[in-house]
C-alpha cells in the first residue's frame, strides 16, 4: 500500500547528499523497475508549521542536489513495511529537484532533463 502525502505548505532542505541504494546481498546498485535507472536515497528535512522531520527519500536517478539546498519533492508517498519483528515506513518520490526561487514548496519546481 502506498500512501500519498500532501506536501503543500512543506519546505524541504537536503541534509545529506544523494547516495546510491545498494543490494544488501550483492552490493550492486538497486535498479528502479519502472525506469531502469539506479535508485538513490536523499535525506531531507521536511519543515512545516508544526516543526520538522528528517526523511530518507528514494528516487530513480541521481537528483544532483547538494547539502543545505532547498528542494521540491514531487509525488511523495509513504510505504509501510514489516519484516519479521521489524517495521517502519519507507518514502519514495517521483523526483527531487532544486527549488525554484520564490516558488512554494512541495509539488512545485521543474524536472531537469538529461
Amino acid at each position: 500500500m502506498r500512501l500519498r502525502i500532501d506536501t503543500s505548505g512543506t519546505r524541504f532542505i537536503v541534509t545529506r547528499a544523494a547516495e546510491p541504494r545498494l543490494n544488501f546481498e550483492t552490493g550492486s546498485p538497486k535498479i528502479d523497475t519502472a525506469t531502469g535507472l539506479p535508485q538513490y536515497s536523499v535525506q531531507v528535512l521536511a519543515l512545516d508549521d508544526t516543526g520538522g522531520e528528517v526523511l530518507n527519500v528514494t528516487v530513480a536517478g541521481d537528483p544532483n542536489v547538494a547539502v543545505t539546498q532547498p528542494v521540491s519533492v514531487s509525488s511523495l508517498v509513504a510505504i509501510p513495511w514489516a519484516q519479521g519483528d521489524r517495521s517502519g515506513v519507507a518514502f519514495r518520490a517521483d523526483a527531487i529537484t532544486g527549488a525554484t526561487t520564490g516558488a512554494p514548496s512541495g509539488e512545485q519546481g521543474s524536472r531537469t532533463q538529461k
